[in-house]
């Protein structure tokens, strides 16, 4: 399994759906929702130029903790 945490997202909903779409997403839209599937349209269209056939899952509600060591 890959887990991808991504920290940019009102930069991405904003570039891939416009500034309405993004100043708005922080008031009525799921902006982890509308950055998810903008990075999955990414990957299959890159992944069906490359031939590489997949299936690609959402999962809601998993929790990451980061732990750092030294």
């Amino acid at each position: 399994m890959i887990t991808i945490e991504i920290t940019n997202l009102d930069e991405l909903v904003k570039e891939h759906r416009g500034p309405v779409t993004a100043l708005l997403g922080k008031i009525v839209a799921d902006v982890e929702g509308e950055v998810e599937k903008i990075i999955m349209e990414e990957i299959r269209n890159e992944f069906e130029r490359r031939g590489v056939r997949a299936n690609f899952c959402s999962i809601e509600g998993i929790r990451l903790r980061r732990i750092i060591t030294a």
